[in-house]
């Protein structure tokens, strides 16, 4: 079981990290000689699948579902997307802003004001625990502002979307949704030309990059009334299951928890995102990829939640219908991430739609020539001409 509060301060403890999974009785004894109590977050099953154990290349999107699906949805939005959609867009905009001041702070050599990143994570975290699918759907179609402050959005917006499945609190999920803000904020002690480097990075260029992790630690630890948390939680979103990561090379579950979530969010959303060298994933290799790497640089258990927090079609992708038409995803069906519910945008003859239409799949499962209508595959943002900033429905 991994313990993720006690009922005293981590600080009056032996305990090396502030969350961990138990190993030994030695353990137990100790929590038990020093706690009348303790919080624990009970561990997913552990999924297996065989094809899955023998490491395909590809594999199918409904082996995937199958793996992830089943589970009750506890969470279940508070109000409908539309309704949520414009507080949703207030807010975005509103943490963009209170980011670019903060970066822009830094920039200038001023300390981090811990109080500015609270106030982007209360709105924020109210926002997705009323329906995550609108935030997350503003957070894909600003997907063209500036990489720095969407992609630190995006890393705690999936982050808060991510705890909310896990069960966490209101505290625990302000927590994540600070830590996605806080995780890159090192790169502003790194070149500007070597962020903005469009070739791929050498290797002692990629030495330099790494360096960002201590560069935030330290920014930290000069903002007053910083979560020792917050730094593990910073020091460790490189690390990987498997011991390749870094900076320490940490293996396994003493990688603190919040750690391993940040890891997989800040994988897949970077993943997702346009490089200066490379093309970004569609939503669905991203997911494929994550899903590989299960027990290798992620625990497979967090991957397989963190799969059903998004979709197996996350919120604001782009996809390819069996009828030809591309649509949007603006919302999930727990019961069936195969079938979400869509925005029609283009045609079958890839013309724009002149009203967008919103499909759910689970209902529609025809073509007007009654053929079946399903999501054929993902496809790239730039691949057609559309403009998600204009679409209203």
């Amino acid at each position: 079981m991994y313990v993720s509060r006690l009922d005293r301060p981590w600080r009056e403890t032996p305990f090396l990290f502030q969350g961990f999974y138990i190993q030994d009785s030695d353990e137990i004894a100790k929590l038990r000689e020093l706690c009348r109590f303790v919080y624990i977050v009970i561990p997913d099953d552990e999924y297996t699948l065989e094809s899955a154990q023998k490491k395909p290349t590809v594999l199918s999107m409904s082996a995937i579902d199958e793996l992830v699906n089943g589970e009750k949805e506890s969470h279940k939005p508070r109000v409908t997307f539309i309704e949520e959609l414009p507080k949703a867009q207030s807010v975005h905009e509103s943490i963009e802003n209170i980011t670019m001041e903060i970066w822009s702070d830094l920039d200038e050599g001023k300390a981090i004001d811990i109080n500015d990143i609270n106030e982007c994570v209360d709105v924020m975290v109210d926002s997705i625990k009323r329906n995550p699918d609108a935030f997350n759907w503003v957070c894909r179609i600003k997907e063209h502002h500036s990489s720095t402050y969407r992609h630190a959005i995006n890393v705690s917006a999936g982050l808060t979307t991510f705890g909310r499945k896990m069960g966490f609190d209101d505290e625990e999920l302000r927590f994540l949704a600070m830590g996605g803000l806080s995780l890159d904020i090192g790169n502003i002690r790194l070149p500007k030309d070597l962020l903005d480097k469009k070739e791929r990075l050498t290797d002692d260029e990629w030495e330099l990059v790494k360096k960002h992790v201590r560069f935030g630690m330290d920014l930290l630890e000069q903002a007053s009334n910083v979560d020792e948390r917050l730094l593990w939680m910073v020091a460790t979103h490189h690390e990987r299951y498997d011991g390749s990561g870094y900076l320490a090379g940490l293996v396994g579950d003493r990688i603190p928890i919040f750690g391993q979530m940040a890891g997989i969010v800040d994988s897949y959303v970077a993943s997702t995102e346009p490089k200066p060298y490379a093309s970004a994933m569609t939503c669905e290799e991203s997911v494929q990829t994550l899903f590989k790497q299960r027990d290798q640089h992620f625990k497979a258990s967090l991957v397989d939640r963190f799969i059903q927090s998004i979709g197996i079609y996350p919120t604001g992708s782009l996809v390819e219908l069996s009828s030809g038409e591309i649509a949007i995803i603006v919302g999930q069906n727990p019961h069936r991430r195969l079938r979400p519910r869509v925005v029609l945008l283009l045609d079958a003859d890839k013309n724009p739609y002149g009203s967008y239409p919103v499909v759910n799949l689970v209902k529609e499962t025809q073509t007007f020539d009654g053929k079946p209508l399903d999501i054929v595959k993902g496809v790239a943002y730039g691949e057609f001409p559309i403009n998600l900033e204009d679409t209203t429905f």
